[in-house]
């Protein structure tokens, strides 16, 4: 049988959006929507790697839901293609989704983005347009797109822009300007946007993670060389974080049971800023 839950946790009859819902962030987002309740878009450059995941999404849910004896039936999980930094893109797939999803939608969580290392000194600036480009734009685009339809619809709903703890510290050793610049301006557009909509209903916050054993994490690592026991160090409770830790935060952020946070950046690092 399933156990007792806080009814504000609840995201049954609620639409979401996840943008790179096939990266290693996304696709627990899309999990922990899906497993409290929320008919979900999995946003993708393509939609093979959003059915992809999606797959694997649903699998999961139909064992949790029959294991715990839960009746609900899996909730709509669509995919959907879309480059973030294109506009016109942004524009045609938020418009999709909201036809494909009954009218409304109810959150967003803008997890697309990128990150490399290089010496600021060497930094090529096309590579760091790239970088601003999909993690500051991408962002905007998509939080611009569904807060118009929300204000235009009267639909209270929840922006969650994936930052990071980065935008508040530097990280160490590696050297990445260009990927903690974009973060400080992804949680400070949330702040923006948070101040312009809580008058329309519409909470805008930021998710800030720590370092998480992602696929993106464990690619730059074979590039740039192990740095885990650095960020363990640093690290009160002395490892990574789990992706999956991250569902209980963006279920609570995307739901009633945060009703009165807006303009706020959740950092879950284990710890790490701290210091």
């Amino acid at each position: 049988m399933s156990k007792p839950t806080l009814s504000e946790f609840s995201l049954v009859g609620k639409t979401c959006i996840v943008t790179r819902g096939s990266g290693g962030l996304g696709k627990e987002f899309l999990t922990a929507f899906a497993l409290s309740g929320a008919n979900t878009a999995c946003v993708d450059l393509s939609v093979s790697d959003g059915e992809s995941v999606l797959a694997e999404v649903r699998t999961e849910v139909a064992t949790h839901f029959s294991k715990s004896g839960t009746t609900h039936s899996i909730p709509q999980l669509r995919a959907y293609a879309c480059n973030v930094t294109q506009e016109d893109q942004v524009k045609e797939t938020v418009r999709k989704v909201v036809e494909d999803f009954g009218g409304r939608v109810d959150a967003l969580v803008t997890a697309a983005g990128v990150v490399e290392n290089f010496n600021a000194e060497e930094y090529p600036l096309e590579r760091f347009k790239t970088v601003m480009d999909v993690n500051v734009n991408g962002t905007f685009l998509f939080a611009r797109e569904v807060g118009a339809h929300m204000i235009a619809n009267q639909n209270p709903g929840s922006i969650i822009m994936i930052s990071s703890m980065s935008a508040k510290i530097v990280n160490r050793p590696q050297n990445q300007a260009a990927y903690n610049a974009s973060k400080a301006a992804v949680s400070h557009l949330m702040k923006s946007m948070a101040t312009e909509w809580a008058p329309h209903k519409i909470r805008v916050n930021a998710l800030c993670p720590g370092y998480q054993f992602t696929p993106l994490l464990k690619n730059l690592l074979e590039k740039e060389g192990d740095m885990t026991g650095d960020w363990k160090r640093d690290t009160p409770m002395g490892r990574l974080g789990d992706p999956k830790e991250l569902r209980g935060s963006v279920v609570f952020m995307a739901s009633d049971a945060s009703a009165f946070m807006t303009g706020h950046d959740l950092v879950v690092d284990g710890g790490y800023t701290v210091w």
